[in-house]
């Protein structure tokens, strides 16, 4: 199980370090979290695939290559040994069942990259994939890495396409069917997920907000608020102006030293307001008639967007130029911020852990009240599976069998253990809470222009580009952007089969 793979290019290697399933990094590891203790997760009594019970792949070996930064996938596919962790037995025996059910070996190797040998640590998985499958190297049969790098992956076809993958079935529930939607274009899928997937709940956007300060100022508590449908920018603003005092009398809101409404950081460097890309309903791109992309931007909605989140960072109890993330959230885990924006991972940080007073979850606030639902961005660093070009056609089938099951399991047991028993019942203390991660986690969108980030001008960092300058610029830059942005999509439908 711990040995290490000597296939990998030298220059590779040299940057490189392969890990085997559960084997430990000194680099990325991070102790169990041992406030989340609880009693073993019960498998449910059947599987949902439709796979026949006497299957035996005959000790195959499933290596799969993980290409996402150590520390989204430690805990995702493989662990080395049950510790008491609920989240972190689920995953140990999920596997155990798949193997033995399979009769099959499952094995991670994490990717560790280091100084400046890989462009970026997000893109050090494809950029070794594209290596390994332009050489023919056939050592890894699956890959799992970040969803806004490996979607560049499929267009540049390096992944065998998912719908043509012998026992997969993609329509099943225990797959994620936004990510199905958004990335079939003409009939082709490279890249799936779900629950299998635990970014697949820690990557969704949200709020917090702390009891105590609430209590303090007599504001009613904004569940209802939200379930009628008027938890709105504006909603937010109207909070953030109640909670603000200034502290220290100097007439200047300083976060972490004043009591602060609500904070965040809309730089460029910061992915903090990316959420409100979801709950805003800012959609960039649409399907045709014919299954390819097309370019469906609203001018007049995105400044609309712009307008209320100028209002919302620039109001009078609220600081949208936090000096860096740190900041914000060490204010508000030591009482001195009302809100603060979040990925659902967040919950399970020490800065949760560390906080005296008590918080609830809230979704992100729409537009305004006459937004039909509310929206969740599923932020791009929640992992995808894919299958790499270089393996052969006869290894198809099994793979498909494997994801299915993988999947499956996964739907049974870590989807409970993570969402029912660590998400709502440990990581909340309340029901209304409990209820708010519901809307969260069953309202996600993802728009194919996050999904292909890596190559696309247009998507979360052109937001958080026209917050940071403090100007509402959405028509200029739009219209800037315009051009480009439907030459990237034009190229991707080409990369799908579309004729020039």
């Amino acid at each position: 199980m711990k040995k290490l793979l000597c296939i990998l290019l030298a220059a590779l290697l040299a940057s490189s370090a392969l890990t085997a399933c559960g084997e430990k990094e000194t680099e990325t590891d991070a102790s169990a979290d041992t406030a989340v203790q609880t009693e073993p997760v019960e498998t449910e009594p059947r599987l949902l695939d439709d796979l026949p019970d006497d299957i035996d792949l005959g000790g195959w070996n499933v290596n799969v290559l993980s290409g996402a930064h150590p520390e989204v996938c430690k805990d995702e596919i493989c662990v080395e040994e049950m510790t008491g962790d609920v989240i972190n037995d689920a995953v140990y025996n999920r596997n155990l069942a798949v193997e033995n059910r399979l009769n099959i070996k499952l094995t991670d190797y994490v990717i560790r990259a280091h100084g400046g040998d890989f462009s970026h640590p997000d893109y050090a998985g494809s950029e070794m994939l594209t290596t390994l499958v332009t050489s023919g190297d056939t050592t890894y049969n699956l890959y799992t890495s970040n969803s806004y790098t490996t979607s560049s992956l499929g267009y540049n076809h390096m992944l065998h396409n998912l719908k043509e993958v012998e026992n997969l079935d993609l329509t099943k529930p225990y797959w994620a069917q936004y990510i199905n939607e958004t990335a079939t274009v003409n009939g082709q899928q490279y890249l799936c997920t779900g629950p299998m997937s635990l970014g697949f709940f820690r990557f969704n956007t949200g709020m917090v907000f702390n009891k105590r300060i609430f209590l303090d100022n007599s504001i009613e508590y904004p569940y209802q608020t939200v379930l009628d449908g008027k938890w709105t920018l504006d909603a937010v603003n109207t909070i953030a102006e109640q909670i603000y005092a200034d502290t220290n009398g100097d007439g200047v809101l300083e976060v972490g030293v004043d009591t602060v409404g609500y904070a965040t950081r809309a730089y460029p460097d910061s992915g903090n307001i990316d959420g409100f890309w979801g709950s805003c309903n800012l959609r960039t791109i649409s399907k045709d008639e014919n299954d390819f992309y097309k370019y469906d931007v609203n001018v007049e909605h995105f400044t609309n967007v712009v307008d209320g989140l100028l209002m919302l960072i620039n109001g009078d109890g609220s600081e949208g130029m936090a000096a860096n993330d740190g900041v914000f959230q060490s204010a508000f885990r030591d009482g001195k911020q009302g809100i603060m924006n979040i990925t659902l991972n967040w919950l399970e940080s020490e800065w949760a852990r560390e906080m005296d007073d008590e918080y609830g979850v809230l979704p992100n606030p729409k537009l305004n009240e006459e937004q039909d639902n509310y929206y969740t961005l599923a932020q791009d660093q929640f992992l995808v599976y894919a299958i790499p070009l270089s393996v052969g056609l006869e290894e198809l089938p099994n793979l498909g069998i494997f994801l299915e099951a993988f999947a499956a399991e996964s739907y049974a047991t870590v989807k409970p253990a993570y969402y029912e028993i660590a998400l709502t019942a440990k990581y909340v203390n309340d029901q209304d809470s409990a209820a708010m991660l519901d809307i969260i986690t069953n309202n996600v969108y993802v728009d194919p222009a996050i999904l292909y980030l890596a190559i696309m001008n247009f998507n979360v960092m052109t937001l958080r580009d026209i917050l940071g300058g403090g100007q509402n610029t959405a028509a200029s830059r739009i219209a800037s952007m315009q051009k480009q942005f439907q030459n990237t999509i034009d190229k991707i439908n080409v990369a799908f089969g579309m004729e020039k």
